[in-house]
């Protein structure tokens, strides 16, 4: 049971019953609903992030996965492992992004994006010799846009480990195919 009241979805404002009739009707999006001031321009980053074609699927979800485990945060592995499965990352890969250390078995540009991101995550900040990696192999925009996927998903991953609004039974977050 959430320990913040999941707002009903017919109590939203308009812009946020767009978003969920669009993404679904989540148990996150109903919990982060309850904060209208900031729920709507937060869908925005959400439908930004989710609509951009700087990240294959595939990235996208091995990143947001990868945040995921190493913040311990149930609710969103249980939401992204189908969407990794359904952009082509495999079992023995999304078992692999629970590890502690290099995720072993990617090849370029996952391996450089992973190490940056697990190394943002669990230390708070990268060396010049990982941040220089990254850069060279996505450059400086994609980077970017790198550390704001990590901010959304890493910032989410304590806003649900904190409120536990509890993992949805069958509505999965839908994301452009």
């Amino acid at each position: 049971m959430s320990r913040i009241p999941l707002t009903p979805v017919e109590s939203v404002t308009p812009t946020a019953r767009d978003f969920m009739r669009r993404r679904g009707e989540l148990n996150v999006f109903r919990l982060l609903a309850g904060a209208p001031k900031v729920f709507d321009g937060w869908t925005t980053m959400v439908d930004a992030q989710l609509d951009s074609h700087t990240f294959s699927p595939r990235l996208r979800e091995l990143v947001i996965l990868r945040i995921a485990h190493l913040r311990h945060c149930a609710y969103e592995i249980a939401q992204h492992t189908d969407l990794a499965r359904d952009a082509g990352v495999s079992d023995a890969e999304i078992s692999a992004l629970s590890v502690e250390g290099p995720v072993p078995g990617l090849a370029e540009p996952e391996s450089t994006v992973l190490a940056f991101v697990g190394e943002l995550c669990v230390t708070g900040t990268v060396t010049q010799a990982t941040f220089s990696a990254a850069r060279a192999v996505l450059g400086e925009a994609a980077l970017t846009e790198l550390l704001l996927l990590v901010s959304l998903y890493y910032g989410l991953a304590l806003v649900l480990n904190a409120a536990e609004p509890g993992i949805d039974d069958h509505v999965r977050l839908v994301t452009p195919s």
